[in-house]
């Protein structure tokens, strides 16, 4: 293991010696000091740092990569040799690897994880999740909200604000059934649904309005659609910092006979379902990246195009 320049002789001849000597009885902790110590105990090798410090890797010293997560007491393993170490507090440059990642949630949680290198962004949640109508005012849409329970980091509403591609998204909107969402309070980020993203509508009206006997997640009362034609976005108010996962009523429209009635009433409460489980690319500038990777905590990876939605049992009515 190799730790911020190669050795000369002398230094590799202390490093050894140090190597070979027996351990101390008392472990002094690495917290609140710069830089790397190597501590030797029963268990092997382990690399000590500042609780405060990012940990990052390279083989060559030039492309470094962040180890998320890493606690101070990392174990160094034999596929580590030849690997170079050091720590950062702030970041002046831009490492591999970063992902971020936060949590919101209404009814239940949902989770948005954020690639720097490929500028992947995933959006992540529970099965079957239901969508109401929206026709005031000339819109054409099917929504519902993402995070009266659970606001997040502030890492979607980040990602909205500084995409490069902020307006091209929102004109795709405008013209997918949000005509009135001209709004500078308004950010979108237009979504693709994963593989095993399953989009339901409902072809069942109850006996009474309002009722929701026929509108149960997981019933016979849906038939899949094909979701690689609905239109599908993340969008945000800014005036009262709701998040909402909504569908282009045009998209629906043109894959259903009629229609799905949901619960009867003018809004077909749930009359779509569908898996919350999307993607998007959200490029930024480098300037913005940097600026992202100093407000945000770096994760480990957890989502990927193989990601699957959670089962959820639904309360009565969602």
């Amino acid at each position: 293991m190799i730790f911020d320049t190669a050795l000369d002789a002398a230094d590799r001849k202390l490093i050894e010696t140090y190597l070979g000597s027996v351990a101390p009885e008392v472990d002094v902790p690495v917290t609140d000091r710069p830089g790397i110590a190597i501590q030797r105990d029963a268990n092997g090798l382990t690399l000590q740092f500042s609780e405060q410090a990012h940990l990052l890797a390279s083989y060559d010293l030039v492309t470094w990569s962040i180890i998320p997560e890493a606690p101070s007491g990392l174990p160094l393993t034999a596929d580590q040799a030849h690997r170079f170490f050091r720590t950062v507090s702030t970041f002046n440059e831009i490492p591999k690897g970063m992902v971020f990642r936060t949590r919101v949630a209404s009814d239940t949680w949902r989770e948005a994880e954020y690639h720097l290198d490929t500028g992947e962004f995933f959006f992540i949640g529970e099965q079957s999740h239901g969508f109401d109508h929206y026709t005031s005012n000339g819109n054409d849409l099917w929504w519902c909200y993402m995070n009266t329970q659970g606001k997040g980091s502030g890492l979607i509403e980040y990602l909205m604000e500084r995409n490069q591609n902020a307006m091209l998204d929102k004109n795709r909107a405008l013209e997918s059934g949000w005509p009135t969402y001209t709004s500078d309070a308004y950010g979108f980020l237009e979504l693709e649904a994963l593989p095993a993203q399953n989009t339901l509508a409902n072809h069942t009206a109850p006996e009474t309005v309002g009722e929701t006997d026929t509108t149960e997640a997981y019933s016979a009362d849906y038939k899949v659609i094909d979701h690689a034609e609905v239109y599908y976005v993340l969008y945000r108010n800014g005036g009262n910092d709701h998040i909402y996962l909504g569908i282009g009523g045009p998209s629906i429209s043109a894959l259903v006979e009629t229609l799905p009635p949901g619960d009867g009433s003018s809004n077909r409460d749930n009359g779509i379902r569908g898996d919350i489980i999307f993607k998007t690319v959200v490029p930024l500038s480098d300037a913005d990246k940097l600026d992202l990777i100093q407000k945000f905590q770096p994760r480990i990876s957890m989502y990927d195009d193989n990601s699957k939605a959670y089962y959820y049992v639904h309360p009565e009515g969602l």
